[in-house]
């Protein structure tokens, strides 16, 4: 069944924008409910396909070719035994098909009906995007977005559904892959600060902002669990986001935004380094290029707290986006 909804957006170009998994989650909730929600614009969130309870009738509600908004996360590839480590960072619905299953995470058990026809589905997905058919890449909700959601949930019959998986599929399981080696990490090596203090380690990362920028996660993109904005003004009120370097070095700097048509397509990003010393502007467009990593350009840091504060100050009648920022 094809119920379109309206939230969606393009995937990006390259690495970020291809399809290499697919989520599995649990709509908590019944079909008709699951797919009615999806598809309200108010809603702001979608997923490419609805399985009903019995798994009698499956609803597309987003094409393949586009983006999904069903997680709200970045990609980790410590929470998925390192694998695709070439993404982090990334939204993870860039690169990603999300299939909601009527039902609860804490239910007992799943219909075998549901469970078969997912699996052909699934299957369809891998062959149509060469998406390995394993357990890093027919993923969890909860696994990639451990700290709020769990779904499917832990009675979710993992090895029946990758064996049928494969089965529609007319192949064996595929063998799990060997971790892919790590560099040994380095002092410093990258430091992400974001909105949200929680998610920040209070000795290496921190944000602070006036009682003028407001918190939000209305549009899709974000990085972790939401962001600041604040119109443009000529005032001294900017977003801070500061970060402590154990040795001085210079380092790239890196900002994540959601985009919009409302936002400054001149958004200035300051460097100071920790004696307070100006160390360069780089100004961001807003309008494009969100639920990613941009990078704004580098600058010579001190030890000590360093900072790259998001400035209100540019043309007006805009807003700008202060969501997270990332040395390394």
């Amino acid at each position: 069944m094809w119920h379109p909804s309206p939230n969606y957006s393009s995937r990006s170009g390259g690495l970020a924008g291809t399809v290499k998994m697919v989520i599995i989650h649990s709509c908590e909730g019944a079909y008709a409910g699951c797919w009615g929600w999806l598809v309200n614009k108010a809603a702001g969130v979608s997923a490419h396909y609805v399985v009903k309870e019995d798994g009698s009738e499956i609803s597309q509600l987003v094409k393949e070719a586009n983006k999904a908004w069903h997680i709200g996360a970045s990609y980790n590839c410590k929470l998925n035994s390192s694998k695709e480590c070439n993404v982090n960072g990334y939204n993870a619905n860039g690169f990603t098909v999300g299939i909601e299953h009527a039902g609860f995470a804490k239910q007992k058990s799943w219909n075998a009906k549901l469970i078969d026809n997912s699996a052909k589905l699934v299957c369809d997905i891998s062959k149509a995007h060469k998406v390995p058919r394993d357990k890093y890449h027919i993923v969890a909700h909860g696994q990639l977005q451990p700290y709020d959601r769990i779904d499917p949930g832990p009675n979710w019959p993992w090895a029946t559904y990758l064996a049928k998986v494969n089965s529609h599929c007319g192949v064996q399981p595929q063998p799990d892959p060997q971790p892919e080696p790590q560099p040994d990490p380095q002092p410093d090596a990258s430091i992400v600060v974001d909105s949200n203090n929680a998610k920040n380690d209070p000795n290496k990362a921190k944000i602070a902002v006036s009682g003028n920028w407001s918190s939000t996660s209305a549009t899709a993109g974000y990085y972790g669990t939401g962001y600041f904005y604040a119109t443009t003004s000529p005032v001294s009120d900017a977003a801070e986001f500061s970060f402590y370097m154990s040795a001085a070095g210079t380092r790239t700097i890196d900002a994540w935004w959601t985009a919009g048509t409302n936002r400054s397509a001149t958004a200035p990003f300051v460097a100071f380094d920790a004696a307070g010393n100006k160390l360069a502007t780089f100004h961001a467009d807003q309008t494009k290029s969100g639920g990613k990593w941009v990078q704004l350009g580098s600058a010579k840091f001190t030890k000590g707290w360093n900072k790259v504060v998001l400035s209100r100050w540019t043309t007006e009648g805009k807003v700008v986006i202060a969501d997270a920022v990332r040395l390394r």
